[in-house]
């Protein structure tokens, strides 16, 4: 019984030290990083609507279904 549990055990471990590597580092261009160009041109959209620009920029569509 002993080998089967430390196998749960072990794969338990070895998976969350995988998900700790993968938020460990959440900026960059892979797909399932944070899209922060696209929240800096909403930022930036919702700034300039508060001071009362008219000239705004359009905000950034996804490209390939990815959100840049």
């Amino acid at each position: 019984m002993t080998p089967v549990v430390v196998a749960i055990v072990s794969y338990t471990f070895f998976g969350l030290d995988a998900l700790g590597d993968e938020i460990e580092q959440p900026f960059g261009l892979r797909p399932h990083h944070l899209p922060l160009d696209a929240l800096c041109r909403t930022l930036e959209i919702s700034l300039l609507e508060a001071a009362g620009e008219k000239d705004l920029p359009l905000p950034l569509e996804p490209l390939d279904d990815l959100l840049s």
